[in-house]
């Protein structure tokens, strides 16, 4: 048996070499969270096999439920793109609101879009809208790209099904429907931090766009225009294709900004497919699909306490508030509302399924080599040692959280990983403590992933690319703006928290 002083040592070296082989030698993130997890084993005797089997064994509990949820999200978003769906729910929240309007709209319509996205996805997705809605209302493009920026960090970082608190959600065993509820709180302000006040502040700064790969949109006017609403396809389409982040998920084609009709800002944000739907799907209908696994978790998880226990209807409240059910009942939904009521036909929800589900095989080997790590750190004893030591600390729970997640998100870059790695370290103080809620501990850790993200994140390169702005200008614009974000949801957590001491 090592001593603690090597287990703790072991357990640095590890974590050290995992920030190496990233950030150095450019090793893909699941590779090398599974080099430093095997090597970790070894180097505290466990022998090849235990090592193998500790490493499968967490690899596989990790994704027993996380890994459905994912992909049952990433199936849900995947609908919402191809559809129209989420060009609907962008053109109404959008419309024909005064300039000053404009943000929140604009930081709202991109949380609800990248709920059940991965990130690039719909960031790639939204730049057309961005280019749309600064020429309408004769703005910089940056002062619709952070509030969108804002929306999407918001929705990844703070509410299920992103993989960041789902992942730490599964980690902490903690409950989602209650997640998603103080997400939703703690989202408020983040929210309106980024998207309201840190664009005035860039603007006192002088910092413009150049326009970047958002010229090659072009003007649909100068590109054989329409004058639909949707652009008829007529126009240019972007390429679009942004660099990888968070385990190398890809962005996807963005299309062409459709022309202003004199109404609201319409976008085309995807070219024509054999899948394409044969209509547009309705306000109501976009948003019931994209909140019903939302509400239900919610109602699942607090209709319960309001009811006397063990009646019959328990067991249909457990499967209400189930993730895996309340998102498999939201896809099938999107299948009809979002698919063949719009005309389309097996093959093509089959195909569109296929497509969608792509690139989220990347991020679940990173999730599911982050529990490997987690569960090495356990087998070895390290978790116990943290456990122990955590009884003399007077640090806050939720301030250690985001301090930890927020080193491996600086030393990683990608927010993703951060969690899959900080999560093994934090989960032991939460053995400790039984004061502060785990959905709490989810969110700091989510929110500290947030901080600064920087030259070794994949979405530091795409937004910097999209607005045509230098390497100084996009740390001072998207790195700051992440940073503001990270801090001040810290703060609202740890009011929640102080909060709910009290009751």
């Amino acid at each position: 048996m090592h001593s603690s002083l090597y287990i703790l040592g072991s357990g640095i070296a590890a974590v050290a070499l995992l920030v190496f082989l990233i950030a150095k030698v450019k090793l893909h993130p699941f590779l090398g969270l599974l080099i430093s997890t095997l090597l970790l084993g070894l180097a505290n005797g466990l022998g090849p096999t235990k090592t193998v089997d500790t490493i499968t064994e967490n690899f596989g509990g990790t994704l027993s439920t996380t890994g459905i949820v994912i992909a049952l999200g990433t199936v849900l978003g995947g609908l919402l793109l191809r559809s129209g769906g989420a060009d609907r729910i962008a053109d109404v929240l959008v419309g024909n609101r005064s300039k000053a309007w404009m943000p929140i709209s604009i930081g709202i319509a991109a949380v609800i879009i990248g709920l059940p996205n991965l990130f690039e996805v719909t960031f790639v997705l939204l730049v057309p809208l961005v280019y749309s809605v600064a020429r309408r209302f004769r703005v910089d493009m940056l002062a619709v790209g952070i509030p969108m920026a804002a929306g999407l960090m918001t929705a990844h970082a703070l509410l299920p099904p992103g993989p960041a608190p789902v992942l730490a959600a599964d980690a902490y065993d903690a409950n989602l429907g209650v997640t998603i509820l103080y997400g939703s709180l703690v989202g408020i302000p983040v929210l309106l931090v980024g998207a309201l006040a840190f664009p005035r502040l860039i603007a006192r700064w002088g910092i413009t766009s150049q326009g970047g790969a958002l010229e090659s949109l072009g003007h649909p006017e100068a590109n054989g225009g329409s004058s639909g609403p949707k652009g008829d396809g007529t126009g240019s389409k972007g390429d679009g294709t942004g660099p990888k982040g968070d385990g190398g998920s890809e962005g996807g084609t963005g299309g062409a900004p459709a022309g202003d009709n004199g109404g609201g800002v319409a976008v085309a944000t995807r070219p024509a497919t054999a899948s394409t739907v044969r209509g547009v799907p309705s306000l109501a209908a976009c948003l019931t699909t994209v909140l019903v696994a939302p509400v239900m978790m919610i109602v699942g998880t607090l209709l319960p306490d309001a009811l006397p226990e063990h009646g019959w209807y328990s067991p249909v409240l457990d499967a209400v508030g189930s993730p895996v059910i309340a998102l498999l009942v939201s896809a099938l939904f999107a299948y009809y509302t979002l698919g063949i009521r719009l005309g389309m036909t097996g093959s093509g929800l089959l195909a569109d399924t296929k497509k969608g589900l792509t690139p989220v095989i990347s991020l679940l080997l990173i999730i599911g080599a982050g529990g490997a790590l987690k569960g090495m750190l356990s087998a070895i004893g390290l978790s116990d040692i943290i456990a122990d030591s955590a009884q003399h600390w007077s640090i806050s729970p939720v301030l250690f959280a985001w301090l930890i997640a927020a080193i491996f998100r600086i030393a990683l870059g990608s927010g993703t990983v951060a969690v899959a790695a900080a999560t093994g370290i934090i989960a032991p103080l939460l053995a400790q403590q039984s004061s502060t809620p785990a959905e709490l501990i989810v969110l700091a850790t989510c929110t500290g992933a947030m901080i600064f993200s920087h030259v070794s994140d994949g979405a530091f390169w795409m937004f910097k690319e999209y607005f045509g702005l230098t390497v100084p200008q996009t740390l001072k614009t998207w790195s700051l703006l992440v940073t503001v974000q990270a801090m001040t949801g810290l703060v609202c957590i740890l009011a929640v928290d102080a909060v709910v001491q009290v009751l």
